[in-house]
């Protein structure tokens, strides 16, 4: 990789620590419906980004030097992965829902080295399947705790849409390479559609109204305010500038480290407990990750050059 491409990469897997962290501020906003979370943190987000390039002087250049198909896609798909992520958690079991949604950064990988004019490291694959591995005990072991009710009743369309969220946004993230050239300001255009679809979805759908966030308490908005500048916020401009400019196979990698990163916090600031499971489960997923980090030029391509030059 060229110095400015690991530059990018690393700058993209800040976005995956920052999402780490994502689990441990929704424990603290649980009480608030979803849609409205999703508006009132993507709320956050842009008026966050909309200061910054109001500062910076490039919101007019930065409107113009966006395609409007790059905002559609950015906002449809910010605004559909989540829509996705929260149905499947309300309507399949929580942890067979991770595990699919969480296909995604696999998904990264092999859809990024079949694109034309790439190739997949032998290592990234290896990694991604022993990381993947890692993700499965992870969530086997969350199973056996959190499994507590006898509770049957699932709908398979909460299993689709967890494989939606996997698929949307794996997609957007290798789709977002056509864009490299518009500038990682376009966040910003991204996180006012999907507050605005978000705003639209909660009125429309969940019973509560605006006036329920008056009365939330401090930690409550503490929460939402980290989602808004952490995860929802700078951690999107930082997964867009790396995805763009970036090694995209190593950073679908080391999207791996996430759960693992998740479960730390939850053990270092909740009353979570480790499990033995877990704590094997991270070693894997680091160990995936390492690898895949470690030697990403040696490559095995997946298909005949003559064939990848034409796709």
């Amino acid at each position: 990789m060229t110095a400015h491409n690991t530059q990018a990469t690393l700058i993209g897997s800040i976005a995956i620590m920052l999402w780490s962290s994502l689990a441990l501020f929704t424990t603290q906003a649980n009480s608030v419906p979803p849609l409205l979370l999703l508006a009132l943190t993507f709320g956050v987000a842009s008026l966050l980004f909309f200061i910054v390039y109001l500062f910076k002087g490039e919101i007019k250049s930065s409107w113009r030097q966006t395609p409007k198909n790059a905002i559609l896609m950015g906002g449809l798909g910010f605004y559909f992965y989540h829509f996705c992520y929260f149905y499947a958690f309300q309507h399949a079991p929580p942890v067979e829902a991770g595990l699919i949604a969480y296909l995604w950064p696999l998904l990264i990988v092999l859809m990024a080295g079949m694109t034309k004019g790439n190739i997949l490291s032998w290592t990234h694959l290896v990694g991604a399947v022993v990381a993947f591995i890692g993700t499965g005990i992870m969530l086997q072991s969350k199973a056996q705790v959190l499994t507590t009710d006898n509770s049957t009743a699932y709908h398979w369309t909460g299993y689709a849409a967890a494989f939606a969220c996997a698929f949307i946004w794996s997609s957007y993230s290798v789709a977002n390479r056509r864009y490299q050239d518009v500038p990682s300001s376009a966040v910003l255009w991204y996180c006012l559609i999907t507050t605005l679809l978000a705003s639209a979805s909660h009125l429309a759908i969940e019973t509560h109204n605006w006036t329920t966030a008056a009365s939330f308490p401090a930690s409550t908005w503490i929460a939402i305010l980290g989602l808004g500048f952490g995860p929802v916020g700078i951690a999107f401009f930082c997964w867009d500038f790396g995805v763009k400019k970036g090694n995209l196979s190593l950073l679908g990698v080391l999207s791996y480290t996430a759960p693992a990163l998740s479960t730390a916090w939850l053990g270092l600031f909740t009353e979570a407990q480790l499990t033995t499971g877990q704590i094997i489960a991270c070693l894997f997923i680091t160990a995936g990750a390492l690898f895949a980090s470690l030697m990403p030029n040696k490559k095995m391509p997946l298909v005949p050059e003559k064939e990848a030059k034409g796709i």
